[in-house]
This record gives structure tokens, sequence and C-alpha cells, in this order.
């Protein structure tokens, strides 16, 4: 059985393999589909990218590089919108004429149908020597232990180095100020400064500065406000903070630089209040409260500001002695630099102003013993009898305490009216 079965298979086989021979096709016989050919390509290629040119790095040249692009036998460069050098097959260029001013380079790709539509486009200049900069100024008497120095920034520049009298503070200033404050000098002293690029230094600029070792305070770091934008909040300065004590959740606002009114300056101090309708239902007290300064033992001092302010201000100058960072009758009365009036329940009242709808003076010499009482605004230290006295031993840090209180539905028409500050300032008193 088992040969009988391969006889068959065979036989089948032979059968199938004779019936494929016969039908059989040659090549030319099949239709081509000539959409399915291959075609040369007729469009050019696309634009560079990551075209790049180097700025003040070099001193005599510009260099030019970008990414390879396919189908790219070459690319030309433009510098300024007119060709400057064509045919290139690497991806970069050295600008030899480069010059000392922005210019722009294009690259375009091509090949044999043509340039790319578009250009990789950048702007790049060769670095000169930092020419001599301007408006080299330094303050003269306008900070108790420092000196501010400032120009305007040049081209080219890197860095500056300053000096004092020939001797180097600082050789390597990024930015165009510089604060003297190791051992400033007190009296006129010369500063020079000049500017450091890859390609040399420019020609020194002088000035003359000094700080004035009577200035003890001023807040918050000048009488203009230089360096503060409007709307800054003033409690994130190093000597400065503020508090509002309200009977509602979150306070009524904060203290911030202002334009609206000002003194000396372009810009005061200002009371923001966030929500004017919610505030007038509820009663507190706003302070300004002013720290991190130092006084020395034996002397005597001056404070002085401007006020603003359409209801009556208080003002404390003493010591933080429990550590809450405000003054309050915790404290004690014995803390307090300028008479105080302390009320049955141990609340001080410090010296109360009378409102001021314009600007106002407010300076007063102390330590002085003596008594201040409440119903007397703008005390008259001659005329209450005030001694003279001096900053003893635990007196040398105290704080500034600036406030004004109002009660429910104080502020006129429901709203409470702003508060202005200026020029504050303690000054030591030369004898």
């Amino acid at each position: 059985m088992k040969i009988y079965k391969h006889i068959i298979l065979y036989l089948l086989a032979a059968i199938l393999l004779g019936a494929g021979c016969n039908d059989g096709y040659d090549a030319g016989e099949f239709e081509v589909d000539e959409s399915l050919q291959p075609k040369a390509r007729t469009d050019a290629p696309d634009a560079p990218s990551a075209v790049l040119a180097s700025y003040d790095e070099y001193c005599d040249k510009v260099v030019v590089s970008w990414e390879a692009t396919i189908r790219t036998s070459a690319y030309d460069l433009y510098k300024n919108g007119v060709v400057f050098a064509q045919g290139l097959t690497d991806t970069f260029y050295v600008d030899n004429d480069a010059l000392l001013v922005d210019t722009e380079y294009s690259v375009y790709a091509k090949n044999h149908n043509g340039d790319s539509e578009s250009a990789g486009m950048t702007v790049g200049r060769m670095a000169g020597v930092p020419p001599t900069p301007v408006n080299f100024n330094a303050t003269s008497g306008a900070y108790d232990s420092k000196v501010e120095l400032s120009w305007d920034p040049v081209d080219y520049a890197l860095y500056y180095v300053v000096k004092r009298e020939g001797v180097v503070l600082n050789d390597r200033v990024v930015g165009t100020t510089f604060l003297d404050n190791v051992n400033a000098p007190t009296t006129e002293t010369e500063y020079s400064m000049y500017a450091v690029g890859n390609c040399g230094e420019s020609a020194p600029v002088v000035t003359t500065g000094y700080a004035d070792p009577l200035i003890a305070f001023r807040f918050p770091v000048n009488e203009t406000f230089d360096g503060y934008s409007v709307g800054y909040d003033l409690s994130s300065t190093d000597m400065f903070q503020h508090f509002f004590h309200w009977d509602m959740t979150g306070g009524p606002g904060s203290f911030k630089v202002s334009d609206d009114t000002s003194v000396s300056g372009a810009k005061c101090a200002k009371a923001v209040y966030n929500d004017v309708t919610g505030n007038a239902s509820a009663e507190g007290n706003i302070e300004i409260i002013c720290k991190n300064f130092d006084l020395l033992e034996g002397q005597r001092y001056r404070i002085s500001y401007r006020l603003k302010c359409t209801v009556k201000t208080q003002m404390f100058l003493a010591v933080d002695k429990d550590g809450s960072g405000n003054i309050n009758k915790a404290d004690g009365e014995e803390s307090y630099l300028l008479p105080t009036w302390i009320n049955p329940k141990g609340n001080g009242l410090g010296i109360q102003m009378a409102a001021k709808p314009e600007w106002t003076e407010v300076s007063y010499e102390f330590p002085a013993t003596g008594v201040n009482t409440k119903a007397n605004f703008d005390p008259d230290p001659v005329v209450e009898g005030w001694v003279p006295a001096t900053i003893q031993a635990g007196q040398t840090n105290p704080l500034i305490q600036i406030k004004y209180y109002l009660p429910t539905g104080a502020g006129p028409n429901g709203e409470y009216p702003p508060i202005y500050i200026d020029d504050l300032m303690i000054e030591l008193i030369s004898e």
C-alpha cells in the first residue's frame, strides 16, 4: 500500500509541474505603471536652521554657523542683505571683515533646482574696546556708612573695575552700580572705574563721594526711593516691616511705594487698602515700623520725617524689650526714648500728631524725659519741659513706630484716608 501511495503522489506532482510550464509568460508581456516609477525632484532645499553668529566674542572676526540641510549642494551667505560668500560647502564661515555694529547674516541652501525659498537669519557683531563710561557718580553724604556708585553701561563691556584712591575695591563688577560699605570714607574721596571687555579696557573715569557719619538711619535707603518701582511692597526691605492690626481677617492692605504725592523726591510710602468698604466696618490701627539700625551710647539724636494724613497719627521711639518686633504695653514705659502717655490700661499713646492734610515735617530730639499728655497734639518739648538725655546701654537698637488708629466708621464717607510718609531719618546731633 505504501508503494502505491508514493506512485500516486509522484504522478500528481508531475501533472502540476507540467501545467505550470505550459502557461509561462515573457517579461515583455507585463504592463508597466509609470506613476509608480521614481521621478527626479524639482524643488529647492529647505532653509538652513540654527543659524548662529558670534557676538562680541572675537576682536577680529565674526564666526557664522548653521545646521546642514538635505538635498543641498552648497550654501550662500548674505551680509546685511548683500551676497557675501557663495558656493560654501562647509556649515560655517569666518567673516574676517566683520563690523563693530549689529550685522544681519542670512544663509540660503541651494542645489541644481535653485535656492531655498527663505533663509536662516541671525545677528552678529565683532567685539571692540569698551568706550569710556559716562555719568559716573558717587553719593556725597547721602548715607551714614556707605557710598553708592553708579554709571551708564557701555558697549563691549563684560565687567567693570572700581577703585578708591587707587586701591581696587572690586575687580569684577557686573552691572552699573557698586556699594562701598566697608570702612566707607567720611571725607571727600576719589573713586575711579573702567570697563573691561574681550578686546581691552576703557579709559578710567573719576568722581568723588563720601558717607555722612551723622546719619544713623534713613528709610528706606535714600530720600527719593530711587531703585524702588511704584507699587513695590516695602515690607520686603531689610530694615522695614509693617503691621496692620485689624479685626478683619487679612488686614486692610500694605505700605507701598507711590508717586501719587511726594516731597523731596518723586516717590513716597503710602498705605494701600485691599477692601475699602469692608475695612470701614471694623476698627484697628495701621503701623509702619522701622528697625535694624544702631545708635551710640552717650549720644543724642534727632528723628525727623514728612507726614501727610487727614487723621491724627502717633509716633513712638522705643526699645523692643520683649522681642515681639513691636512696641506695646508689655515693653514697659522705661523703654520709650521720647515721653509717652500711658493710659490706665497700660497702653502707650505716643507723641500724637494732629491731622496733616498737607505735607508737614515732624522733628524731635531724643532721648528725652518728661510728660506727654493724651490731649496734647504736636507737643512742644520746651513748653512741656522735656529734659534732654543720652542713649544708655540697652537703648542702642530701638524701633521706630508710626501708626494711626481708626474706630468703626471713622473714615469719611466710609473710606479710610491714606497715610503718606517721606524723608524718614535719624541723625546724630553734633555738639
